[in-house]
Order: C-alpha cells, then sequence, then structure tokens
C-alpha cells in the first residue's frame, strides 16, 4: 500500500497561530492608527482649548465683568475641563507610524504570506509507491534512481535525505509532514537493514510502535498462557 504524507496538524497549528497573532496585532494597529491616535489628538486639541478659554475669561473677570455669552462660555469650559480625571498626554510622534508600518504593514500584511504558505505546504505531497517510485515536489524517482539514506539528522531533527542518482538530495521532514516516518522506515529497511523500526526508529526503542506491538503481544501470550495453565490445573484436580 502506498504512504502519502499530509501536513502534520503541530505545523497547520503554528501556521494558523501566526495566522491569528498577524490579524489581531494588524486590526490593533489599524485601531490605534484610524481611531485611538485621532481620539487622543482630539482630547488634547478639545482640553487645551478650553484650559484657554478658561483662563482668559478669569483673567477678563479680575477687570471687569462678563457678559451672559462669556459666562456661558466659562461655564462650557470648566464643565469640558471636568470631563477629564487628569490632563490628557498627545500621542508620541513616532505612534502613527509605529502603528502603520509596524502592525498595519508588518503584521496585517502578513496575513496574505501566512495563507499562500498554508496552501503550499498542503499541497507538498511525499508519496511512497509499492513499487518504490517515491513523488516528491522537487520531482518522480524511480526505485533504482534512490541510491541512499543520510539518517545523521534522524534521532535529532526528524529531518531525513534521500541520494537520487542525479546527486540531489530530496530533504524529508517528519515534524513538518505526518507519516514521513513511514517513508523514512521503508528506505531505511533498503539501505540500514536489521537498524530501524518501520517507523524509523532504532530497532527495541520503547517508544517505537513495533517494539509496543511485540510487547503487547508478549504480554498477551503470557496471558493466555496463564489462563490455559489455571485452566489445566482445574481440570487436574477434579
Amino acid at each position: 500500500m502506498a504512504i502519502e504524507t499530509r501536513l502534520s496538524s503541530r505545523q497547520n497549528f503554528w501556521h494558523m497561530l501566526y495566522l491569528v497573532g498577524f490579524t489581531a496585532f494588524g486590526l490593533w494597529g489599524w485601531y490605534d492608527y484610524a481611531i485611538t491616535i485621532p481620539n487622543m489628538e482630539r482630547a488634547v486639541a478639545e482640553y487645551e482649548a478650553a484650559e484657554k478659554t478658561k483662563g482668559d475669561l478669569e483673567k477678563q473677570s479680575a477687570t471687569a465683568a462678563l457678559d451672559e455669552a462669556q459666562k456661558a462660555a466659562f461655564k462650557a469650559a470648566e464643565s469640558t475641563l471636568a470631563k477629564y480625571k487628569e490632563k490628557p498626554v498627545p500621542p508620541a510622534a513616532y505612534d502613527r507610524a509605529v502603528q502603520l508600518w509596524l502592525y498595519m504593514v508588518g503584521c496585517g500584511g502578513s496575513v496574505p504570506f501566512v495563507v499562500y504558505m498554508n496552501i503550499m505546504a498542503r499541497r507538498r505531497r511525499y508519496r511512497l509507491d509499492d513499487d518504490g517510485t517515491l513523488t516528491t515536489p522537487e520531482g518522480v524517482f524511480r526505485h533504482d534512481e534512490i541510491v541512499g539514506l543520510d539518517l545523521s539528522k534522524w534521532m535529532e531533527k526528524w529531518i531525513a535525505k534521500v541520494k537520487v542518482a542525479d546527486g540531489r538530495e530530496i530533504k524529508l521532514d517528519d515534524y513538518q509532514y505526518q507519516f514521513t516516518e513511514d517513508i523514512v522506515g521503508v528506505l531505511a529497511a533498503r539501505f540500514e537493514p536489521g537498524k530501524w523500526t518501520s517507523d524509523a526508529r532504532p530497532i527495541g526503542d520503547p517508544k517505537s510502535r513495533d517494539t509496543k506491538k511485540a510487547l503487547a503481544e508478549q504480554e498477551a501470550r503470557e496471558a493466555a498462557e496463564a489462563e490455559s495453565s489455571g485452566q489445566d490445573a482445574g481440570s487436574g484436580s477434579n
């Protein structure tokens, strides 16, 4: 039966996490740029205008009585100032540039790239047919065109390299693509027989499915033998 990889759930999780993160930061940047910063600027302008009006009218009232319009303006200025618990602070000079270029353009602009990256990663396929033909994004290689397997980084980084006749090395990454270990296991049995399990772990590795299966079968046999011995003992006593 042919073995075909697919994008691993953990790799897809990271892509989705990047997508959510970049989208959130992009929206945050837009909100600050379009709403928060203008609101801060309006608050500063409103506060300073009311403060100036109140100050001017206070100075004027010290030398002459205020008319009704001026009194109304004074009360309006006081009412405006009373809205603020403390004096509004203007946004920093670099705030707009940061929100625009770092968050809106940098993070928000990365969203299409992450989507594209995920789509392309899903389209990449590695397939090993029953006749030994390996199909990869780099090309299709027959059994006799596959001349070696480099497992020097397999147990450390879960990356194997398939050597083909034209001198190229095709990378197989088990972290990114599920079922890669099955392809590597088949190739390892061919190029390093007796050293690797079917899921490309060293023979006897307790984490290997082969080891677990053998242990389960042994326990089942022992349980069956124990049950059989018990039945025999019961029959003998009768």
